[in-house]
């Protein structure tokens, strides 16, 4: 019998190989669901002997059973083994095996190998399945499997397999694949692996949802032009969301009527408050999201500041709640697709060319960012690093930002560097579900080896004192910082941007703009190596930049509230003229005038 160290869970080979060669596929399934809903739900930092024997002594077991011709999942325990795809894969990637690699090829040519086949079909194979085939087969299952391999974003995109199978992935979709539970795993992730990808799927994931959302009763809206509604997963303040959109909501609020909606299930925490009125979205005891509050209403305009980031949003954003409905870069992409109409965002930051390519609502151009960013929750503990036998480096990036190619640029900086970096990825707890974090940091570990750390989890105020310890700090690409970039200039250091063509990948530039640091703002790659190897090498070059960020007044560059009036002029703007807007037409950027 084997045990992972530090828990109560054990798994006996022995005993659930004699439950399978006695026939008992019901308890030898009871036994491998019981031990992958415990992984699940307990992720691994590091692991021991213990716990890799552990999982080495699961996985040996579990694989054998799987793949034998004569052992049937049975019926109730489908879904819930399907379910289990992403973590086994992690599981996979921790142990000998790496991946299901052999196993896939052993059940290919088995029949009634679909169960085990969708069980162990994820991101990190090399062998190929046809997705179609798959979805022809049963389309329900399918579906769960799609969502599952999808989810491997958090932990694969890393990796040159991981991430060009998830660009594959995400490209493809079947006429009847549909997801409800966890459907922001799809919305979400695909928007970190190239920045193309993420249209085709958004797109039909808005189609099957709309197919719903078409059914169900309509909603009765009596608009006052007076009234508005926001709805947020994410409303509290130590949130990105709450922390650029608070002083635009603000200000919006002297002006006119706000009713907040937020999923009680969600925020516990939210700051509700601060609204005139509020309700907390709940579910149904179907599961389904309970929408009585907004069924008859009086709302002008819906607000979403995070449309993706949790499900409900995504349905909600495919209703038509009221006449007019916008969204901002609270998840910095377009839905692609959706009721939304509008898309608020910054002039100063969205290319000066066609901006409206990269959205499918209607673009409305704000003077500024198109986020007024909150000062830091932070008390500066003055406790910069004295490292003398290397540079520390922040890479202050969710897991998912760090994708294959752009790896592949930090391991060019590494080899080039004449002074050995240390690279810290401040990887966030998104990293920690479903044991995504551990092969994470394995994949970081071997591409850049002792140049990397891998902090997962840590809290605002120990990743702040952290980053403040450390000589300078590195946006990602193709999907770059917003906040991140605001902590990194709070805490006065040297900061280095790679700017692209979306609102995403141009934010933390602009910042760098405001702030008078031009010249660490790279186009390209050699452009990007170029300056962080200055940055590195050049010791008195790095402390006059910081020197220079000292002088920086933050209160009337980044955290200025100055442009927070062109939002409500934005508002204003577009309840008084909308339908004229719909009649023409067009697809052209909105721009509302700077005074």
């Amino acid at each position: 019998m084997t045990q992972s160290a530090g828990s109560s869970q054990s798994f006996d080979p022995r005993a659930t190989l004699d439950l399978y060669r006695a026939g008992k596929f019901e308890e030898v399934s009871d036994i491998f669901i019981r031990v992958l809903d415990f992984l699940s739900a307990n992720f691994f930092r590091e692991l021991n002997e213990t716990d890799q024997y552990f999982i080495n002594s699961f996985l040996k077991t579990f694989l054998y059973i799987l793949t034998q011709p004569d052992f049937k999942v049975p019926d109730r325990y489908i879904e819930r083994m399907v379910l289990h795809n992403h973590m086994i894969s992690n599981l996979l990637a921790i142990s000998i095996f790496k991946n299901s690699d052999p196993y896939l090829d052993i059940l290919r040519g088995q029949p009634a190998n679909f169960v085990a086949i969708l069980t162990l079909y994820s991101a990190r194979n090399t062998v190929q399945f046809d997705r179609k085939a798959l979805f022809d087969t049963s389309p329900q299952l399918a579906s769960i499997w799609y969502l599952q391999y999808a989810s491997a974003f958090y932990s694969s995109l890393a990796s040159e397999v991981g991430w060009k199978n998830l660009k594959e992935h995400f490209n493809f979709s079947h006429p009847n694949l549909f997801i409800w539970s966890d459907v922001q795993e799809i919305y979400f992730g695909s928007t970190y692996v190239d920045g193309k990808c993420d249209r085709p799927i958004k797109e039909h994931i808005n189609r099957t949802i709309q197919k719903i959302t078409n059914t169900l009763p309509p909603i009765k809206n009596k608009p006052n032009p007076k009234k508005l509604a926001l709805i947020s997963a994410t409303w509290h303040k130590t949130h990105s969301v709450y922390r650029n959109y608070f002083k635009y909501i603000e200000l919006l609020k002297t002006k006119y009527d706000i009713t907040f909606f937020d999923f009680a299930h969600y925020t516990p925490s939210a700051e509700r408050g601060f609204f005139n009125h509020s309700h907390a979205l709940k579910l149904a005891p179907n599961g389904a999201l309970d929408l009585s509050p907004l069924l008859e209403n009086d709302f002008q305009m819906v607000i979403f500041p995070d449309v993706g980031m949790c499900a409900e949003s995504i349905f909600l954003a495919n209703c038509k709640l009221a006449p007019i409905q916008m969204c901002m870069p609270g998840h910095s992409v377009s839905t692609w697709g959706s009721k939304v109409d509008y898309y608020f965002t910054g002039a100063d930051v969205e290319p000066a060319e066609k901006p409206e390519e990269n959205y499918s609502e209607r673009v409305v151009l704000l003077p500024g960012m198109g986020v007024i960013h909150n000062t830091p929750l932070y008390k500066h503990r003055n406790i910069r690093g004295t490292h003398t036998d290397h540079v520390a480096i922040n890479c202050a990036w969710f897991s998912q930002k760090v994708n294959y190619p752009f790896l592949q640029t930090l391991k060019k900086l590494i080899a080039r560097s004449k002074k050995k970096v240390v690279l810290s990825f401040f990887v966030g707890v998104s990293s920690l579900r479903k044991n995504d974090f551990y092969p994470f940091h394995q994949e970081i570990y071997r591409q850049l080896g002792d140049s990397a750390r891998v902090l997962p989890g840590l809290s605002y105020d120990d990743y702040m004192a952290s980053m403040e310890q450390s000589d300078m700090s590195l946006d990602s690409f193709h999907f770059g910082g917003c906040n991140t970039i605001s902590d990194s200039l709070f805490l006065r250091l040297p900061t280095i941007t790679w700017e692209g063509s979306k609102w995403y990948a141009r934010i933390g530039s602009q910042m760098l703009r405001l702030v008078g640091m031009h010249e660490c703002i790279a186009t390209n790659e050699e452009q990007y190596l170029d300056i962080a190897l200055k940055m590195i090498e050049d010791d008195a070059y790095r402390a006059d930049v910081r020197a220079r960020l000292e002088m920086v007044n933050l209160d009337e560059t980044i955290y200025s509230t100055a442009e927070a009036k062109y939002y409500v002029n934005g508002v204003d703007y577009i309840i008084a003229n909308h339908e004229k807007l719909q009649a023409e037409g067009k697809r052209d950027a909105i721009r509302i005038p700077r005074d």
